[in-house]
């Protein structure tokens, strides 16, 4: 096995991490805001996260093979790539914390509900440390393996539906305007797909760097195609009225299923898939965290942060919001987080990077 990742390696993880949280909790936001046209928002969202690419694509070449804490290093210099890995460093850290939160509410609120929160983060960051200790290649492979058996769970789920969907539901398409869904495109543009910026720790895998833009593009395509389908079918089954006022709706509507009275607890399944892509974030986010961390401080090996790091998640989960009703409120304002993170820190790193490059240039 080698130590690089495989382009079909990134991409399954890339997947399964932009399938993460926002697979339970994105169809309630959008259809808040855009009511039955959320399904037309994804879409907007997707071309929005492509536009992005070529700036990300910029970066990659720049780096020229380095990592991306080297990278920072080289362009900001010693101070100055300090506090710019310390700052982009924050981004992954509070997403894993968050994560790691909706992971408890949900089994604690929709599954176990006598289940302390602690137990439940305790059981999936021992399966991530595990993960994140063995390397990105191992995760990259478990993840090669295991996508063929979501998008199978995936698709039954989604035949099981089909009989009982109404195309009505869906209309009156627009009937509040275009504005209503290009807001609602921002939703899931910041979450998950402004995170994309997160994988330029992972560009130095690639030699070219049009492997590593094939990785994330391929990546954004499938997991929007999966939010598509599944949000117009959801709206289709329930409605967008009552999807808004579910906390979990992609966890609701797999519970109506019953198919002659045999096939029954279809949540089950959705609960696997989601435990499962809930377990490749969480392995991404902190291997960037410690991975960033011990670059910036020379360390000679990151496995001596995972447990610092996870007890500091474990500490913070708790306090990171009140109650499950209080990411109403986060989602209002996460956005413009995401942004500063997703663009206005690569374009003033790709600018700096132009900048100092021209200037070496001159003085040869």
């Amino acid at each position: 096995m080698g130590s690089k990742l495989t382009v079909r390696q990134a991409i399954t993880w890339f997947v399964l991490y932009q399938i993460g949280s926002a697979y339970l909790v994105l169809p309630a936001a959008i259809s808040s805001v855009a009511k039955q046209d959320a399904w037309l928002s994804i879409p907007i969202s997707i071309a929005f996260h492509l536009l992005l690419i070529p700036l990300y694509t910029s970066i990659v070449r720049q780096m020229k093979g380095r990592s991306f804490v080297a990278h920072l290093r080289s362009v900001f210099g010693p101070l100055g790539g300090m506090i710019s890995i310390l700052f982009i460093l924050a981004f992954p850290f509070l997403e894993c914390i968050m994560t790691l939160r909706n992971l408890g509410d949900f089994v604690t609120t929709s599954i176990m509900p006598e289940t302390p929160y602690d137990a439940v983060y305790f059981i999936m960051l021992l399966a991530v440390y595990f993960a994140v200790r063995s390397g990105p290649v191992v995760i990259g492979r478990c993840a090669e393996i295991l996508i063929f058996f979501l998008l199978a769970l995936y698709l039954l789920v989604r035949i099981t539906l089909f009989s009982e969907a109404d195309i009505k539901n869906l209309l009156p398409m627009l009937e509040n305007g275009l504005n209503p869904v290009i807001l609602a495109s921002i939703h899931l543009f910041a979450f998950p797909y402004l995170e994309a910026v997160l994988f330029l720790f992972f560009a130095h895998h690639f030699p070219d760097p049009k492997k590593w833009r094939k990785s994330v593009i391929a990546s954004a395509l499938i997991s929007g195609a999966m939010y598509f389908f599944m949000v117009m079918q959801i709206i289709t089954v329930i409605s967008a009225g009552v999807v808004a006022d579910l906390t979990f709706p992609t966890f609701f509507i797999d519970r109506t299923i019953s198919i002659g009275e045999f096939l029954q607890r279809f949540e089950i399944i959705l609960a696997i898939v989601w435990f499962v892509t809930i377990f490749f974030r969480l392995a991404l986010l902190l291997y960037v965290s410690a991975q960033g961390l011990a670059e910036s401080f020379r360390l000679r090996s990151m496995n001596s942060l995972f447990v610092p790091l996870i007890l500091i998640m474990l500490a913070m989960a708790n306090f990171i919001w009140p109650n499950v009703s209080y990411i109403i409120e986060i989602n209002q304002v996460w956005p413009y987080y995401a942004m500063i993170f997703g663009i206005g820190f690569p374009i003033v790193l790709w600018s700096t990077g132009k900048l100092k490059g021209s200037l070496d240039s001159n003085h040869k």
